[in-house]
């Protein structure tokens, strides 16, 4: 006699999925939430958040000084010349600007040398500044960008000046503490969702775009940002460049985002085969019992 009541099969699809998952994970593992596997799991994602930020930072710092010490041995007598050179040229820069006065910034009554013939207010973002001295010559070296884009210029001026004090570009360095910033609030997200048993659904949506994130942002930085040759890579090393930090930091930024997104689908599947195995236990003994 057929019971068309009867339903075995989600113990059956359960049980089989649980066999899958058995050859990978201990038996003893259930990736459920318990009190205990969550501060254990916390204590995991905290870490493995702390590590996605240490490595690299840690390891570019190592390689950036071990190649700058080999590369003053050999060059320091170059170093020294150019540092001469540039304090002469400074001196001489700024050292008579006073003598100087009203020649190249100011004229009479203090009236600027250059003006903008556009006459360009803050609040006109679509507006492009041409600067004229008085006799109507265009100022050489002036931007050619909108005001809404000044805030994020930097001349050749001022890079070949970051060249020559080894430092890296504002806008990199704000990058990276931005993306770190946005790291620690998915942290914190993270342990709230952990500690207080939240449908991780949530969590695994931000983890996948964050990781999208990380990866297109290391094209990007592969993308003109790193170089390889030239002066600059030759004085500070492949890893004295900020965007090879950032290249390294989104690449465990994306091997930690797809790691926990992997983790909490297994865990919230395990959780809601469960309970459906219950479930349907019980209208099995149910069932029982009305027999």
């Amino acid at each position: 006699m057929v019971e068309i009541f009867e339903n075995s099969s989600p113990v059956k699809r359960l049980s089989k999925f649980r066999g899958a998952v058995a050859k990978v994970i201990p038996e003893k593992i259930k990736l459920l939430h318990s009190r205990e596997e969550n501060v254990l799991l916390s204590i995991v994602w905290v870490v493995s958040g702390l590590l996605s930020v240490l490595i690299p930072l840690i390891y570019r710092t190592i390689h950036k000084n071990k190649y700058r010490a080999t590369y003053m041995t050999y060059y320091w007598e170059q170093e020294y010349e150019q540092y001469e050179e540039q304090r002469k040229e400074n001196y001489e820069k700024y050292g008579n600007q006073y003598s100087t006065y009203g020649e190249a910034y100011y004229a009479d009554y203090g009236e600027p040398e250059y003006q903008d013939v556009n006459n360009c207010k803050w609040w006109q973002l679509n507006c492009f500044s041409f600067f004229v001295n008085r006799e109507g010559e265009p100022m050489e070296g002036q931007e050619w960008a909108p005001t809404w884009y000044s805030g994020f210029i930097t001349t050749e001026e001022e890079r070949q000046e970051m060249q020559d004090n080894l430092e890296q570009p504002g806008s990199l360095m704000f990058v990276y503490i931005w993306q770190i910033l946005m790291f620690a609030a998915i942290g914190y997200y993270g342990l709230k969702v952990i500690n207080q048993n939240r449908n991780p659904t949530g969590l695994i949506i931000a983890l996948l775009v964050w990781s999208n994130y990380a990866f297109l942002s290391m094209w990007l930085m592969a993308d003109g940002s790193i170089v390889t040759d030239g002066q600059v890579v030759k004085r500070t090393g492949f890893y004295g460049q900020m965007s090879v930090l950032i290249f390294m930091s989104n690449f465990w930024y994306f091997i930690h985002g797809l790691g926990f997104v992997l983790f909490f689908w297994l865990r919230s599947k395990l959780a809601e085969d469960e309970e459906e195995e219950k479930e349907a236990k019980t209208i099995e003994d149910s069932y029982v019992t009305v027999e």
